[in-house]
């Protein structure tokens, strides 16, 4: 675990509601997994996985469904 918390700071740690709210807007606001992964301190896959159990709607919402969504 401590490896991948070298690449994304965030990485298993719980979301709480206001990083989910701010997540959801910026994916509404057209930002890419990519962006948000980096933004966020998680990998493409955990903001994927979060982005369809929130919900979000906006191209990387899209992108989420490529993940297994």
């Amino acid at each position: 675990m401590e490896a991948k918390r070298q690449l994304h700071p965030n990485a298993y740690k719980p979301w709480d509601p206001e990083d989910e709210k701010r997540l959801a807007e910026r994916c509404a606001q057209g930002a890419s997994l990519s962006e948000l992964s980096q933004e966020f301190g998680r990998n493409e896959g955990a903001i994927a996985s979060r982005l369809l159990k929130i919900q979000a709607k906006g191209p990387a919402a899209d992108d989420a469904w490529e993940y297994g969504g």
